[in-house]
């Protein structure tokens, strides 16, 4: 099993037949959530729907019959281009999660392999998207075949302003059962500036996580120090004039080596208005010294509580750039589900999407 998506791509690119399979609802506690997939060929799998006993179960079903294909006791004909099979999650299974998952098959031809390769491969190259990639797929039989519905158009806006917080399930479409999968992560951009100690640990403790991070700093050797995927290098002589390139929704997280560029940052930052998140390294007497120069810099009570300072989780104490930057990056990963929970509408997805 390949967890990367360089490694769908190059499964994409074999000539070997290819089974998408996808959880395509849920009920009561499962190992993934709706909207993860995998693929499978006859000796190959990228990606994973949760492992275990499911996941072994899934991929022999869809090994041996491409095993029967491939002796002459099964025509191509015969396996089926979709369908949806429940799998309950219990002793039959071995696993003692109690739920239960409805699993997709759906059997890519070698147009829908090109569309699905391409498609990852723009997501490889530019990961965020407001609106994400989606991939339409047929419940049953081949009636509509395969759809992408690609980055930001109207037809993404529609299946991410529906389905909210989740990656995906069925709903029905012009009349027909379609499942529908987002192919993308929802990632929000994360802005951090200083690349001292802290911001380079607190890079490489989001870099597996949701988040497109952006790193500001005036100093190219510090910034020279710092790679990692999904992110953004940003030298800039003054680091505050960098906040109104901050897209609205987009975390913030101040942390530079002078007080006085924080204070500047913080204030820049508070006066937007439209930020998800504006927290500062720091402690409780340099909470109450920024308070008092934001009021008197004529800051009012809501654009001051907007600030989170200290930052970190409650009960963590350690000073190490690396139990921070675990502390923030747990802080961070909180307050971002709350906001795609609260961004949830409360309407059916069918109703955003038919």
């Amino acid at each position: 099993m390949t967890l990367s998506l360089r490694h769908h791509i190059d499964l994409l690119t074999s000539p070997d037949p290819v089974m998408m399979v996808s959880v395509a609802a849920v009920k009561g506690s499962t190992p993934r959530e709706v909207g993860a997939f995998m693929l499978v060929t006859c000796n190959r799998t990228a990606g994973t729907i949760g492992g275990g006993n499911l996941e072994h179960q899934v991929t022999r079903r869809v090994v041996d019959a491409f095993a029967k294909q491939t002796a002459g006791k099964c025509d191509a004909a015969m396996l089926p281009n979709a369908e949806i099979v429940r799998f309950p999650l219990g002793p039959g299974l071995g696993q003692c999660c109690g739920g239960s998952v409805e699993v997709g098959f759906h059997l890519l031809d070698a147009g829908q392999k090109a569309d699905l390769r391409d498609v990852l491969s723009e997501i490889a190259s530019e990961p965020v998207s407001q609106s994400g990639r989606w991939v339409m797929l047929p419940v049953a039989g081949d009636a509509g075949g395969l759809h992408i519905a690609a980055s930001d158009s109207l037809q993404a806006g529609m299946l991410a302003s529906g389905f909210g917080t989740e990656r995906g399930g069925i709903v029905t479409i012009n009349g027909a059962e379609t499942l529908c999968l987002r192919l993308d992560e929802a990632l929000t951009p994360m802005w951090i500036f200083g690349a001292g100690h802290v911001g380079q640990a607190l890079v490489s403790a989001l870099a597996p996580l949701p988040f497109d991070v952006h790193l500001i700093d005036s100093r190219d050797d510090y910034l020279d120090r710092v790679k990692g995927e999904n992110l953004h290098i940003h030298q800039s002589d003054k680091p505050q004039d960098e906040v109104a390139d901050i897209p609205a929704g987009a975390h913030v997280l101040i942390l530079t080596h002078n007080h006085a560029l924080d204070f500047d940052i913080c204030r820049a930052a508070l006066m937007r208005g439209d930020l998800g998140f504006v927290g500062m390294i720091g402690s409780q007497t340099k909470r109450a010294r920024f308070v008092r120069r934001l009021s008197d810099r004529g800051l009012g009570a809501a654009e001051i509580g907007r600030l989170t300072c200290p930052i970190g989780i409650q009960g963590i104490t350690g000073k190490q750039p690396v139990v921070i930057a675990a502390s923030v990056a747990a802080q961070v990963l909180s307050v971002r589900e709350a906001q795609l929970a609260q961004n949830q509408t409360t309407k059916a997805a069918s109703d955003g999407v038919g």
